[in-house]
């Protein structure tokens, strides 16, 4: 089964637990997992930048990507936020599980 898979940084761990919540509360990803401080090397406005950030890694679906995007845009303090949306495939008894869970 086919499902989305977002990447998406945050600043700090506050940041990436209000939008991994926000997002399973509001039933618009199943699951968000967080990965604490990685490093990201950008240019940004000219400059080349380095910060510490999370890495969410968001498993949602095709009819709740573009609204996940919406709430993160919201939420998110960049003004580019990350987000790569990526087809994954899924085993049967997680992609099921991922559908019902965002049963609303």
């Amino acid at each position: 089964m086919t499902i989305k898979l977002v990447l998406c940084t945050a600043p700090d761990e506050t940041t990436a637990q209000l939008i991994a919540r926000a997002l399973v509360e509001e039933k618009l990803a199943a699951c968000v997992n967080i990965i604490k401080g990685i490093e990201s090397v950008y240019e940004w406005q000219g400059k080349i930048e380095s910060d510490r950030e999370c890495q969410l890694l968001i498993k949602t679906n095709t009819q709740n990507v573009l609204q996940a995007f919406d709430r993160v845009s919201e939420l998110h303090p960049y003004d580019v936020p990350e987000w790569l949306e990526l087809n994954a495939e899924a085993s049967s008894a997680y992609g099921h599980w991922l559908q019902t869970t965002l049963q609303r």
